[in-house]
Protein backbone atom coordinates (compact mmCIF):
# COMPACT_ATOMS: atom_id res chain seq x y z
CA UNK A 1 0.00 0.00 0.00
CA UNK A 2 1.41 3.33 -1.06
CA UNK A 3 2.31 5.79 1.72
CA UNK A 4 0.51 9.15 1.48
CA UNK A 5 2.84 12.16 1.21
CA UNK A 6 1.86 15.64 2.44
CA UNK A 7 1.74 18.34 -0.15
CA UNK A 8 4.41 21.07 0.15
CA UNK A 9 1.62 23.66 0.26
CA UNK A 10 0.14 22.10 3.42
CA UNK A 11 3.50 22.14 5.18
CA UNK A 12 4.18 25.76 4.24
CA UNK A 13 0.97 26.99 5.92
CA UNK A 14 2.11 26.12 9.46
CA UNK A 15 3.56 29.64 9.92
CA UNK A 16 0.03 31.10 9.81
CA UNK A 17 -0.90 29.77 13.28
CA UNK A 18 1.87 31.49 15.31
CA UNK A 19 1.55 34.57 13.11
CA UNK A 20 -2.18 34.80 13.89
CA UNK A 21 -1.40 34.36 17.60
CA UNK A 22 1.18 37.15 17.39
CA UNK A 23 -1.30 39.52 15.71
CA UNK A 24 -3.93 38.72 18.31
CA UNK A 25 -1.51 39.45 21.15
CA UNK A 26 -0.37 42.67 19.47
CA UNK A 27 -3.98 43.77 19.02
CA UNK A 28 -4.69 43.02 22.68
CA UNK A 29 -1.63 45.07 23.68
CA UNK A 30 -2.79 48.12 21.75
CA UNK A 31 -6.35 47.78 23.09
CA UNK A 32 -4.94 47.65 26.63
CA UNK A 33 -2.73 50.68 26.00
CA UNK A 34 -5.66 52.59 24.51
CA UNK A 35 -7.83 51.74 27.52
CA UNK A 36 -5.09 52.89 29.91
CA UNK A 37 -4.58 56.14 28.03
CA UNK A 38 -8.31 56.88 27.88
CA UNK A 39 -8.87 56.18 31.57
CA UNK A 40 -5.78 57.73 33.13
CA UNK A 41 -4.37 61.20 33.56
CA UNK A 42 -0.85 59.78 33.18
CA UNK A 43 -1.11 59.53 29.39
CA UNK A 44 2.32 61.03 28.67
CA UNK A 45 4.03 58.66 31.14
CA UNK A 46 2.58 55.48 29.62
CA UNK A 47 3.08 56.73 26.08
CA UNK A 48 6.70 57.73 26.72
CA UNK A 49 7.53 54.43 28.42
CA UNK A 50 6.05 52.43 25.56
CA UNK A 51 7.83 54.57 22.95
CA UNK A 52 11.15 54.23 24.77
CA UNK A 53 10.78 50.45 24.98
CA UNK A 54 10.07 50.29 21.25
CA UNK A 55 12.94 52.65 20.40
CA UNK A 56 10.59 55.36 19.13
CA UNK A 57 10.13 59.07 19.82
CA UNK A 58 6.73 60.71 20.36
CA UNK A 59 6.02 63.93 18.49
CA UNK A 60 3.07 66.27 19.08
CA UNK A 61 0.44 65.82 16.39
CA UNK A 62 1.01 69.36 15.10
CA UNK A 63 4.69 68.60 14.40
CA UNK A 64 3.77 65.70 12.15
CA UNK A 65 1.78 67.93 9.78
CA UNK A 66 3.24 70.04 6.99
CA UNK A 67 3.37 73.72 7.97
CA UNK A 68 1.12 74.74 5.07
CA UNK A 69 -1.84 72.72 6.38
CA UNK A 70 -1.54 73.63 10.06
CA UNK A 71 -4.47 75.73 11.23
CA UNK A 72 -3.51 79.36 11.80
CA UNK A 73 -4.44 80.86 15.19
CA UNK A 74 -7.64 82.88 15.00
CA UNK A 75 -7.01 86.28 16.56
CA UNK A 76 -10.01 88.21 17.83
CA UNK A 77 -10.88 91.28 15.79
CA UNK A 78 -10.53 94.33 17.98
CA UNK A 79 -11.70 97.85 17.30
CA UNK A 80 -11.83 101.14 19.15
CA UNK A 81 -14.71 102.38 21.25
CA UNK A 82 -15.73 106.05 21.06
CA UNK A 83 -13.37 106.98 23.89
CA UNK A 84 -10.68 104.77 22.38
CA UNK A 85 -10.91 106.62 19.08
CA UNK A 86 -10.14 109.92 20.79
CA UNK A 87 -7.22 108.42 22.75
CA UNK A 88 -5.88 106.80 19.60
CA UNK A 89 -6.07 110.15 17.82
CA UNK A 90 -3.88 111.71 20.52
CA UNK A 91 -1.40 108.84 20.35
CA UNK A 92 -1.18 109.19 16.57
CA UNK A 93 -0.07 112.79 17.07
CA UNK A 94 2.81 111.56 19.26
CA UNK A 95 3.67 109.02 16.57
CA UNK A 96 3.81 111.78 13.95
CA UNK A 97 5.99 113.90 16.26
CA UNK A 98 8.53 111.07 16.56
CA UNK A 99 8.44 110.51 12.82
CA UNK A 100 9.54 114.11 12.29
CA UNK A 101 12.41 113.47 14.71
CA UNK A 102 13.63 110.56 12.58
CA UNK A 103 12.23 107.91 14.92
CA UNK A 104 9.71 106.39 12.53
CA UNK A 105 8.73 102.86 13.53
CA UNK A 106 10.17 103.21 17.04
CA UNK A 107 6.73 103.91 18.54
CA UNK A 108 3.83 101.67 17.56
CA UNK A 109 0.18 101.57 18.58
CA UNK A 110 -1.54 98.19 18.76
CA UNK A 111 -5.16 97.40 19.55
CA UNK A 112 -5.58 94.36 21.80
CA UNK A 113 -8.59 92.91 23.68
CA UNK A 114 -7.04 94.22 26.92
CA UNK A 115 -6.89 97.83 25.69
CA UNK A 116 -4.46 100.01 23.72
CA UNK A 117 -0.83 98.90 23.70
CA UNK A 118 2.05 101.30 23.08
CA UNK A 119 5.28 99.65 21.92
CA UNK A 120 8.47 101.69 22.36
CA UNK A 121 11.78 100.27 21.19
CA UNK A 122 14.53 100.54 23.78
CA UNK A 123 16.52 102.98 21.62
CA UNK A 124 13.78 105.56 22.21
CA UNK A 125 14.19 105.50 25.99
CA UNK A 126 17.43 103.82 27.04
CA UNK A 127 21.08 103.52 26.21
CA UNK A 128 22.50 100.04 25.57
CA UNK A 129 22.58 97.89 28.72
CA UNK A 130 21.01 100.64 30.85
CA UNK A 131 17.68 100.99 32.63
CA UNK A 132 18.03 104.75 33.13
CA UNK A 133 15.71 106.79 30.91
CA UNK A 134 17.57 109.10 28.54
CA UNK A 135 16.53 112.65 29.63
CA UNK A 136 16.07 113.78 26.04
CA UNK A 137 13.03 111.47 25.84
CA UNK A 138 11.30 112.87 28.91
CA UNK A 139 9.02 114.98 26.64
CA UNK A 140 7.82 111.77 24.96
CA UNK A 141 6.89 110.21 28.31
CA UNK A 142 5.31 113.50 29.39
CA UNK A 143 3.05 113.36 26.31
CA UNK A 144 2.02 109.80 27.16
CA UNK A 145 1.52 110.78 30.82
CA UNK A 146 -0.92 113.54 29.80
CA UNK A 147 -3.05 110.92 28.06
CA UNK A 148 -3.00 108.21 30.73
CA UNK A 149 -3.50 110.67 33.61
CA UNK A 150 -6.72 111.89 32.01
CA UNK A 151 -8.22 108.39 32.20
CA UNK A 152 -9.43 106.23 35.09
CA UNK A 153 -7.82 103.22 33.40
CA UNK A 154 -4.87 101.39 34.98
CA UNK A 155 -1.73 100.68 32.96
CA UNK A 156 0.63 97.73 32.60
CA UNK A 157 4.29 98.33 31.76
CA UNK A 158 6.24 95.33 30.41
CA UNK A 159 9.94 95.11 29.57
CA UNK A 160 11.53 92.84 26.94
CA UNK A 161 15.05 92.20 25.64
CA UNK A 162 16.66 90.29 22.80
CA UNK A 163 18.54 87.02 23.35
CA UNK A 164 22.01 88.57 23.73
CA UNK A 165 23.23 87.52 27.21
CA UNK A 166 24.03 90.20 29.75
CA UNK A 167 25.97 89.69 32.97
CA UNK A 168 26.94 92.78 34.91
CA UNK A 169 26.99 93.62 38.63
CA UNK A 170 23.73 95.53 38.18
CA UNK A 171 22.01 93.14 35.73
CA UNK A 172 22.98 89.47 36.21
CA UNK A 173 20.64 88.53 33.35
CA UNK A 174 18.10 89.89 30.88
CA UNK A 175 15.36 89.27 33.46
CA UNK A 176 16.68 92.06 35.69
CA UNK A 177 17.32 94.44 32.78
CA UNK A 178 13.82 94.05 31.34
CA UNK A 179 12.17 94.38 34.76
CA UNK A 180 14.19 97.45 35.72
CA UNK A 181 13.38 99.17 32.43
CA UNK A 182 9.66 98.58 32.98
CA UNK A 183 10.03 99.86 36.56
CA UNK A 184 11.87 102.99 35.37
CA UNK A 185 9.00 103.94 33.06
CA UNK A 186 6.40 103.21 35.76
CA UNK A 187 8.35 105.25 38.34
CA UNK A 188 8.58 108.18 35.95
CA UNK A 189 4.79 108.27 35.54
CA UNK A 190 4.34 107.93 39.32
CA UNK A 191 6.78 110.81 39.91
CA UNK A 192 4.54 112.95 37.71
CA UNK A 193 1.50 112.10 39.81
CA UNK A 194 0.11 108.87 38.39
CA UNK A 195 -1.63 106.69 40.99
CA UNK A 196 0.77 103.83 41.94
CA UNK A 197 -2.19 101.54 42.68
CA UNK A 198 -3.09 101.69 38.97
CA UNK A 199 0.31 100.46 37.77
CA UNK A 200 1.47 96.92 37.10
CA UNK A 201 4.99 96.07 35.87
CA UNK A 202 6.60 92.89 34.54
CA UNK A 203 9.89 91.86 32.95
CA UNK A 204 9.94 89.05 30.40
CA UNK A 205 13.60 89.10 29.34
CA UNK A 206 14.22 87.36 26.02
CA UNK A 207 11.29 84.96 26.23
CA UNK A 208 8.58 86.79 24.26
CA UNK A 209 10.23 88.07 21.06
CA UNK A 210 8.13 89.80 18.42
CA UNK A 211 10.36 88.37 15.67
CA UNK A 212 13.17 85.79 15.60
CA UNK A 213 16.47 87.14 16.95
CA UNK A 214 18.27 86.43 13.69
CA UNK A 215 19.37 89.91 12.59
CA UNK A 216 20.42 93.15 14.34
CA UNK A 217 17.20 94.77 13.05
CA UNK A 218 15.07 92.00 14.55
CA UNK A 219 16.93 92.19 17.85
CA UNK A 220 16.28 95.93 17.98
CA UNK A 221 12.55 95.25 17.54
CA UNK A 222 12.57 92.77 20.41
CA UNK A 223 14.25 95.19 22.83
CA UNK A 224 11.21 97.17 23.86
CA UNK A 225 8.92 98.48 26.56
CA UNK A 226 5.17 98.02 26.17
CA UNK A 227 2.67 100.27 27.93
CA UNK A 228 -0.87 98.92 27.85
CA UNK A 229 -3.75 101.21 28.80
CA UNK A 230 -6.10 98.59 30.22
CA UNK A 231 -9.84 98.41 29.69
CA UNK A 232 -12.06 98.68 32.73
CA UNK A 233 -15.82 98.51 33.00
CA UNK A 234 -17.34 101.81 31.95
CA UNK A 235 -14.10 103.04 30.38
CA UNK A 236 -13.33 100.54 27.63
CA UNK A 237 -10.96 101.73 24.90
CA UNK A 238 -11.21 98.64 22.70
CA UNK A 239 -13.90 96.07 22.11
CA UNK A 240 -14.37 92.91 20.10
CA UNK A 241 -15.64 93.82 16.63
CA UNK A 242 -18.68 91.54 16.79
CA UNK A 243 -20.08 93.45 19.76
CA UNK A 244 -19.78 97.03 18.63
CA UNK A 245 -19.46 98.85 15.33
CA UNK A 246 -16.98 101.73 15.21
CA UNK A 247 -18.34 105.24 15.03
CA UNK A 248 -16.40 106.77 12.14
CA UNK A 249 -17.93 110.19 12.75
CA UNK A 250 -16.55 110.44 16.28
CA UNK A 251 -13.45 112.45 15.37
CA UNK A 252 -15.51 115.09 13.56
CA UNK A 253 -18.03 115.17 16.39
CA UNK A 254 -15.22 115.64 18.93
CA UNK A 255 -13.73 118.50 16.96
CA UNK A 256 -17.14 120.23 16.70
CA UNK A 257 -17.71 119.84 20.46
CA UNK A 258 -14.26 121.24 21.26
CA UNK A 259 -14.80 124.20 18.94
CA UNK A 260 -18.15 124.95 20.59
CA UNK A 261 -16.57 124.78 24.05
CA UNK A 262 -13.75 127.11 23.07
CA UNK A 263 -16.29 129.66 21.78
Amino acid sequence: MAKKHKCPEEASERWAIPYADFLTLLLALFIALYAIMRGSKAIPIYAEAFAKAMGMRILPFEQTLPAQILPQPVLPKVQLTKKGQYINMQLKRIQEMLKKQGLEGKFQIKLVPQGIKLILQDAVLFKSGSADIDPKYYPLLDSIYKIISSLPNPIEVDGYTDNTPIHTPIFPSNWELSTDRAASVAKYFISKGFDPSKVKIAGYGKYHPLVPNTTPQNKAMNRRVEITILNIKGSELTTLAKYEKPNTNFENKWNIENNNQSQ
